[in-house]
């Protein structure tokens, strides 16, 4: 297994500084892009599978666990979000099977005037789905927070993995449903 904070010349951590992640990215990309004297295309590939994997706070903690603590992961259920999140996905999968029968049912008012009815249900629906989008900014920033500022152990690591991943889907979910419940011109 390749180590991506190696490639970048990084020490291996839990969270890595975005923008100290992302300098160190540039400088380096310079001199081993292909079209730089000295550079190769797998010296670049391997430099932008590292940037591609630890930008991301998800992907930057699941490569230092598979590292450092594979057995953490190894014990993790990936499929089942923590405990914590279970009030929050039934939330969520409410909001979103309620709006997908609006969404058909708007799709089926055929009139300006019937569409205009709803339209205050269709405001609802998108004040609500921001409100649990920055349900989920919060969350996420807590987790980041915590990975940034605490030493945790590998099985609280890996709990923070999976509620990133939960809220990373869930934060894209919401976001195409405020796209399909966003005024069409």
């Amino acid at each position: 297994m390749v180590d991506h904070f190696a490639v970048l010349g990084i020490p291996r951590a839990a969270w890595v500084d975005a923008e100290e992640l992302k300098t160190r990215f540039h400088r380096l990309s310079a001199g081993r892009h292909p079209d730089a004297a000295g550079g190769s295309d797998a010296a670049f590939t391997e430099l932008n599978a590292a940037w591609q994997t630890l930008r991301d706070p998800a992907g930057c903690l699941r490569h230092f666990l598979e590292l450092k603590h594979p057995a953490a992961l190894a014990g993790a259920n990936p499929v089942t979000a923590p405990a914590e999140l279970a009030d929050l996905f039934m939330d969520i999968a409410t909001l979103r099977q309620s709006a997908q029968k609006f969404g058909a049912k708007f799709a089926a008012a055929s009139s300006p005037l019937t569409k205009a009815i709803l339209e205050p249900e269709r405001l609802a629906f998108r004040t609500r789905t921001t409100t649990l989008a920055s349900d989920l900014e919060t969350r996420t920033a807590h987790i980041t927070s915590a990975l940034r500022t605490a030493a945790l152990p590998p099985q609280q690591l890996a709990t923070a993995l999976a509620s990133l991943v939960f809220l990373g889907k869930w934060s894209a979910q919401l976001g195409e449903l405020r796209l399909t419940l966003s005024p069409r011109s």
